[in-house]
């Protein structure tokens, strides 16, 4: 009941500010010119807390639509949906707001999420390969690969995802934790 009252009203505000979509300019690249600093920074970065203020900057980018507002609010709509557990409700948002704007990497990434947490392992590995032909540098997609790679038993893959994430994003603790079980659990295996 409760499920069904949260999908209508997050169904009626789809529609109730869908006509709203017809008349913006969709473009949501995340090629914003920051980007590019930010990354070389986050490799140099000399303490954790630089990092993380860093990488904050890096997400604020990414899950803001840098040309329309609407889908901004949506985005935090989802993530705010998502983190409450109301995970239908939170991937029908995702997935709207791709519909409007396929270029949106986060709002890939975040569906690859949601999927991930109802146990939809090859869904949200196609939603991460999305993510990435868009922004080849997002380390969040990079780990959550990893994490999908360990549920489909796929070890190798797994530490190549979290050894490009840790390329990207050094300073990521449960990515360098999961890279020294996944070495440890393939040492002595063929390569």
């Amino acid at each position: 009941m409760v499920r069904t009252l949260v999908r209508q009203i997050v169904l009626g505000l789809f529609f109730s500010i869908a006509f709203l979509f017809a008349f913006n300019t969709v473009n949501a690249d995340q090629r914003d010119p920051e980007l590019g600093i930010l990354f070389s920074k986050l490799k140099s970065a000399k303490t954790i807390e630089d990092a993380e203020e860093i990488s904050g900057r890096i997400w604020q980018i990414w899950t803001t639509h840098n040309t329309n507002s609407i889908l901004s609010k949506q985005m935090q709509m989802g993530i705010d949906l998502m983190q409450s557990g109301q995970l239908d409700a939170a991937n029908a948002v995702f997935s709207y707001v791709i519909q409007q704007d396929k270029e949106f990497a986060e709002a890939w990434n975040k569906r690859a999420t949601v999927l991930f947490l109802m146990g939809e392992f090859e869904k949200s590995k196609y939603n991460i390969a999305q993510t990435l032909a868009l922004e080849r540098n997002h380390f969040g997609a990079l780990a959550g690969l990893g994490m999908v790679e360990v549920h489909l038993d796929n070890p190798k893959a797994a530490l190549e995802a979290y050894r490009r994430a840790a390329s990207i994003n050094p300073y990521l603790k449960d990515v360098q934790q999961a890279i020294s079980r996944l070495e440890e659990q393939l040492k002595g295996l063929p390569a």
